[in-house]
């Protein structure tokens, strides 16, 4: 038995008509009335139970907290200090540990 083939019109353009598919035609516009409109009714019903974030996840807050302040150092003190640590902060953090 031989299949029928059914050929599918691609419309060529924007502008092209089709009678199938445009039974119905939309407004450019809607001017919609928001004072008639209703809360959603089924918006507290919802438990999600896949996503969101895992416990214990983020940062871990600091034991005392942090002002942030700007320093500037010649080359050689940077030097010194990115051999105690790679990262300046906590070299001048061993530092002034080191003082105490």
């Amino acid at each position: 038995m031989k299949k029928n083939r059914v050929s599918k019109h691609v419309p060529s353009g924007p502008g092209e008509h089709i009678a199938e598919l445009d039974d119905y035609e939309l407004k450019p516009h809607y001017d919609l009335d928001y004072s008639k409109a209703k809360p959603n009714r089924f918006a507290g019903r919802v438990k999600f139970t896949h996503g969101g974030a895992r416990p214990g996840a983020g940062r871990k807050p600091a034991t005392e907290p942090v002002e942030r302040h700007m320093i500037s150092f010649s080359k050689p003190h940077v030097k010194l200090l990115r051999a105690l640590d790679q990262n300046l902060s906590k070299a001048i953090r061993k530092l002034i540990e080191s003082t105490r």
